[in-house]
Parts: C-alpha cells; sequence; structure tokens
C-alpha cells in the first residue's frame, strides 16, 4: 500500500479509521517533531479490557497523568540499577542460571524459549518484586503460562480492538475471554504481592519498586492527594513492567538462536571475537561491549530483521493535527509501521537479506544507524530500551561463550516468517541443541 499510497494513508477499520505511517521520515516527523500532537493512546476495545482504562503506563493517554507517573517510574527504576552497570551482576547471575538449565539438556534437542522468559522475567522480578524465582517456582511458571497463551490468542481476540462486535462470534468470544480471564489472574497474583509489601513495608528500608510506589503513595496521602498513586494504578505499572520485560527481550533473544543456527559461520565469529577478547572461562562485562563490534552487529542485524514489535503500539492524536498537509483530527488512530523503515532500500540494502556487516564501518567498528528504533522513537518509545540493550548482549554473549548452537539431526530448518500477533512478531516454535564448548 505504501508503494501505491505514500509514506502517510489512511484505512478504515471496523469504525475508526486509521492513518499509517511508514518509513523513517514520516514516523520521525510525527513522534519527534510533532510529539505533543501524536502521543496520545487510542481506545480499543481488547487494549482497554485486558490493561484497565487509563491505568498503568503502556496505553495510558498523553497527559499529565502519564507524564507523572513515567516520570516516577523511571525515576524509581533507575534508583534501583535500570539502565545502569549496578544491574549487570543481576543480569548475570540470571545468565549462568540460564547456562545450567541448558547444560541439563546438552546435546539433545531443545526448545529453548521457555528459559529464555524465565531469565529475562527474573530480572525485572528483582527489580520490581525485589526478588527472582526458581524455575521450577508454581507460581513462576503459572504467571508466565498465563501471559504466554495471552500473546498466543491476541491473533484472533485481538481483532475486537477494530471490530468489537466479533466478540459475539463463539470462537472469537472463546478466545476474549481466555485473554480476559488469564490478564485477571495475572493481575491478582501480582496483586497478592502488593499486599504482601504492604504488610511488610518499611518507609526507611525501601526494597523494590513496589516499595517505592508504596512510599510514594503515602507521601500523597499526607498531601491530601491520592488520585494518582492508588493500588489499581501501581497493579497495572506492574503488570505493563512485569509483561513487556518478559516478553519482548526473551522473543528477540529467540530469534537470535534461530539465526545461529541458520547462519553457523556468523556463529562462529561471533564466538572467535568473544575468545578474542575473554577467553572462555572469564565473564563478560558491559564495559567490553566496544571490543565485540561484529556481535553488537550480529544483535542489531537481528533487531532489524525481525523487529518484535514491528507495528509498535498504536498512538492517537491528542488534538487536531496536520502532517505533511493532512489535517488529522483529534483521537484518530495512528499506526507506526517500523518494518517499514527496516525493510526500506534506501536506508537498508537488500533489506530481506541477515547481513550484520551493515552495521560495521570500514575499520570494522560498530555504527549505528540513525534509522534504527526498534524501541520505537519520540515521548512513547520503549522505556525499557537500556536494559533490553543490556540484557541482549549480556545473555547472547554468555550464551555463545559456553554453547554451540545447532539443529538436531535430521530437523528440518526452522522457518524465519515468524507469528503476528497484535503487538509482537515471534518465530515458530523449534527445537536446538546446545554443545558445550570445551
Amino acid at each position: 500500500m505504501r508503494k501505491k499510497y505514500g509514506d502517510v494513508f489512511s484505512i478504515r477499520m471496523g469504525p475508526k479509521d486509521v492513518v499509517v505511517l511508514c518509513g523513517y521520515e514520516a514516523i520521525h516527523e510525527a513522534l519527534v517533531r510533532k510529539g505533543e500532537d501524536f502521543s496520545s493512546r487510542p481506545s480499543m476495545y481488547l487494549f482497554d479490557k485486558t490493561t484497565g482504562i487509563k491505568s498503568g503506563i503502556a496505553f495510558l493517554p498523553y497527559g499529565s497523568l502519564w507524564k507523572q507517573q513515567r516520570k516516577f517510574t523511571l525515576r524509581s527504576l533507575r534508583d534501583f540499577g535500570f539502565g545502569k552497570r549496578s544491574l549487570e551482576g543481576k543480569i548475570l547471575e540470571e545468565a549462568e542460571g540460564l547456562k545450567e538449565e541448558i547444560l541439563k539438556t546438552a546435546n539433545t534437542p531443545l526448545n529453548v524459549r521457555p528459559l529464555l522468559q524465565n531469565a529475562v522475567s527474573n530480572v525485572i522480578c528483582s527489580i520490581v518484586f525485589g526478588a527472582r524465582f526458581d524455575y521450577s517456582d508454581p507460581k513462576f511458571n503459572y504467571l508466565m503460562e498465563r501471559i504466554n497463551q495471552n500473546f498466543g490468542e491476541q491473533d484472533l481476540a485481538g481483532v475486537t480492538n477494530f471490530f468489537p462486535w466479533l466478540r459475539h462470534i463463539p470462537a472469537v468470544r472463546k478466545a476474549v475471554d481466555k485473554v480476559l480471564k488469564n490478564a485477571e489472574e495475572v493481575v491478582g497474583s501480582l496483586r497478592e504481592d502488593l499486599i504482601e509489601h504492604k504488610n511488610t513495608f518499611d518507609p526507611s528500608n525501601i526494597r523494590d519498586f513496589i516499595d517505592s510506589y508504596l512510599l510514594e503513595m503515602s507521601q500523597e496521602g499526607e498531601a491530601g492527594d491520592r488520585e494518582n498513586f492508588t493500588e489499581d494504578q501501581l497493579n497495572y505499572v506492574i503488570s505493563d513492567l512485569f509483561v513487556a520485560g518478559s516478553e519482548t527481550t526473551s522473543t528477540t533473544l529467540t530469534w537470535a538462536l534461530l539465526y545461529m543456527v541458520l547462519y553457523p559461520e556468523v556463529q562462529q565469529k561471533v564466538q572467535e571475537e568473544i575468545d578474542s577478547v575473554v577467553g572462555c572461562d572469564t565473564v563478560l562485562s558491559i564495559t567490553q561491549r566496544s571490543q565485540l563490534p561484529y556481535t553488537e552487529a550480529v544483535i542489531t542485524e537481528v533487531m532489524r530483521i525481525k523487529p518484535v514489535a514491528p507495528m509498535s503500539l498504536p498512538h492517537a492524536t491528542s488534538k487536531n493535527a496536520n502532517l505533511f498537509g493532512y489535517d488529522i483530527p483529534e483521537g484518530t488512530m495512528i499506526w507506526p509501521v517500523l518494518w517499514s523503515v527496516f525493510y526500506d532500500p534506501v536506508h537498508y540494502h537488500e533489506p530481506e537479506v541477515f547481513k550484520p556487516q551493515r552495521f560495521l564501518g570500514e575499520n570494522g567498528q560498530f555504527v549505528k544507524d540513525p534509522t534504527f528504533i526498534p524501541f520505537s522513537t519520540g515521548r512513547r518509545m520503549c522505556l525499557g530500551e537500556n536494559l533490553a540493550k543490556m540484557e541482549l548482549f549480556l545473555f547472547f554473549t554468555h550464551l555463545l561463550q559456553h554453547f554451540t548452537f545447532k539443529l538436531p539431526d535430521g530437523a528440518a530448518k526452522p522457518s524465519t516468517v515468524g507469528i503476528v500477533g497484535i503487538i509482537t512478531y515471534s518465530p515458530v516454535s523449534f527445537d536446538l541443541c546446545a554443545i558445550p564448548r570445551e
């Protein structure tokens, strides 16, 4: 449609007019240069039902409440190491635990994605809840199962975001009911953690993000204003952090390992670079990232060729706006198609080809393209970008330092055509073999 209608066009989806943005220039113009006008969120049936209307952060409309909640959340998360080197130890602890879990099934076919999800989720758990979970913990596994089911059901249930009346069709209603039930169980489980935190809360000993929020609630209460910092709001903020902090990064790591088994020469080159810097026994540090330009290029190319959120989250105009001469009414849904940026031959030569070297300069140094925006851009860009980058680097290098990943004997090559959900783009389930490196 972009070839026919250009970088900005509108489509009708059910009762809604949706303005689609394609290419870096259009997305940057709307979300960055005119971010004040294009940074709200639309009302969508399933999202409203699962995230709480005007609650949390991710789906909160643009305005003073969103600014307040995002600012507080970012500040509190940074206090607990979010995006800082002080968090490196927790990530490496999980990376080592992940290695030990994989060793239990070394040399045999393994679906590694659940283990990746557990490891990544534990990092965000340590920040939000102040504790990690054992991989065999029944509550932890139950939570992850509910989240996984929801992302799997969203392709069918998600149509109700645009065509709400389709929920009356039995198959769609069944999928919607399952998503809503799972979402409520996740929020309910998080509510139990909140109650436990309230019972042990000590304002002189702030243990984690929940405690930090509870402290803010008590201070707001003392000031006579508890409207914005409430338990319901905290529940949905935690849910946003937990879901976003587990699903997206683990999906990217899964894509990365899929490409390693498909391109063994790339995997070998990454391992050789790691070996040249730290060998097989020394633990890599985030401070050594600049010494591993090819590895960084591989991770970046995986995020480009398989963006975890190819359509981004939908935006909405917060007021009557104008974009490239088009008048767009307040409340119009805006859909920035990040995929169109990463597959634009103007910026990425042969975009369908997996080529890590596209991010390397003449002297072999890592060079980031300014159009590389997998975490979106503007005021609504992912607040977990720095954490995700740190996790991707440390988990990926730790795994390739200790294992060579191959396809099981006789197995067909896994498809690089993924599953399109309402938000994420995930690989079809596949098995690999983790061969310990000597």
